[in-house]
């Protein structure tokens, strides 16, 4: 499949209040991480080599990553972190939930990303681990894992828990039906546990397929259950060398104690028929993602404002050079009264047809743009948050098949920090919505 690939001076970030304004603006003149970022890793990963630390001796987090269906060299990464003898990225997840978000899956690629940019300048031994540790109770947290169906409507897929095979068959009832759902249904039954942690864990080492991804337990520098993810990851940091942390939205490098923090991907899936709506309606989805642009004044943009006022004069225009045109015929000697009156009434009623006819296909327009802009609206911007807040890795997975996630990975710069819309649909109209 042909990824088309649209950066945009946006970014994905989260605030302290509410998640309405979820967008920033950021500068079109800069687009990389500047060098310094990269600079403040090796710096800190040479302070890290330094550190006369003791290894960590925990054979629960071993055991979790066998449990999680990590093989031979998932262990060693993770052995290998251990004994401080590699370097670790943290990619938290979302705990109690198996679907992968599109956000915890650009969190990753980032991360892997970033392990191999940081490889190119020396840092050799560098180890990412997810680590499902976010809350679902958290705000910033809390748009669940969906799928869009073709109809537009979000239906929830998630799996927090408890019988596998009853989720599965509830899936395949759900799932919009495609060629690829039958693989899609296979890797989620080859993954499935009953521990929704785990569910994920082996679904994820089966799709990325990567020796620098390792799985971290949930359990990991757990002080108590209300701790908060800050406070666990300082107290990781004190058991692990942990050279960084994959952050949603825009974030600088640390000022504080390792980790650093390093921002994520932000990007939003444009498919065939949104990207032919946003022609139609003459809109960027830079004007979408930043509430720019008004559904109700879109809806009208192409239609003409009165129509009445427009049949009326048009009414009046031809009425009047009859009628000049009959006193032409009575200066001639001709009155032909009846003929001209049947030709007045024939065109009255006629502009009047013709007039009920504008206003209803006016009206029938309208209430195509209100539904088409509606589900623009609500696939760019799902329930009101970025989409990838919301969607679900298994919907694109269940359109696009396993060369979707290597086809993403190839598209995206994790060093770019603008905001990126991926075209996936290689020409108008193959994809549904």
């Amino acid at each position: 499949m042909a990824y088309r690939v649209e950066r945009l001076p946006l970014t994905a970030v989260r605030g302290s209040g509410s998640r309405a304004s979820t967008l920033a603006r950021l500068s079109r003149r800069r687009t990389k991480l500047p060098s310094r970022v990269f600079a403040a890793f090796v710096a800190l990963a040479r302070k890290l080599e330094r550190q006369r630390v003791a290894p960590l001796n925990d054979d629960t987090w071993l055991e979790w990553v066998r449990q999680a269906g990590g093989g031979r060299r998932h262990v060693e990464s993770m052995r290998a972190v251990q004994r401080r003898d590699s370097l670790a990225i943290v990619v938290p997840l979302l705990k109690g939930a198996a679907a992968p978000r599109m956000d915890e899956v650009l969190r990753l690629l980032t991360g892997l990303q970033l392990a191999k940019l940081l490889r190119k300048r020396q840092v050799e031994n560098v180890a990412v681990l997810a680590w499902p540790v976010l809350s679902a109770t958290d705000e910033a947290e809390a748009g669940g894992s969906a799928i869009v169906q073709r109809s537009g409507d979000l239906e929830d897929i998630n799996f927090t828990g408890g019988d596998p095979q009853t989720y599965l068959e509830r899936l395949r009832t759900t799932l919009p039906g495609t060629g690829f759902s039958a693989w899609l249904i296979d890797q989620l039954a080859r993954a499935a546990s009953e521990d929704a942690d785990r569910f994920k864990a082996r679904l994820l080492l089966r799709l990325f397929e990567d020796d620098g991804l390792a799985l971290l337990a949930p359990h990991a520098a757990l002080g108590g259950e209300q701790e908060t993810f800050e406070k666990r990851l300082e107290r990781l940091g004190g058991q692990i060398p942990l050279l960084g942390v994959i952050r949603d939205g825009m974030t600088g490098p640390s000022a504080k104690a390792p980790p650093l923090s390093y921002p994520s991907i932000s990007a939003t899936m444009v498919e065939g028929k949104v990207e032919q709506w946003l022609t139609k309606f003459g809109i960027s989805a830079e004007e979408v993602l930043a509430r720019e642009a008004k559904p109700e004044a879109l809806a009208l943009r192409h239609l003409p404002r009165d129509l009445s006022a427009v049949f009326s004069r048009f009414k009046e225009g031809v009425l009047g050079a009859m009628l000049r045109a009959e006193l032409s015929l009575n200066e001639l000697g001709f009155a032909p009264v009846a003929d001209v009156k049947r030709g007045l009434d024939n065109f009255d009623m006629g502009c009047d047809r013709l007039r009920q006819r504008a206003v209803a296909e006016a009206q029938r327009e309208e209430e195509i743009n209100r539904r088409q802009l509606a589900k623009l609206f609500h696939y760019m911007l799902p329930v009101g948050q970025p989409q990838q807040h919301v969607v679900s890795l298994l919907h694109y997975l269940d359109f696009y098949g396993p060369e979707f996630l290597p086809g993403l990975r190839a598209s995206l710069e994790a060093d770019d920090l603008r905001h990126q819309v991926l075209y996936l649909a290689p020409n108008k109209g193959d994809a549904e919505v």
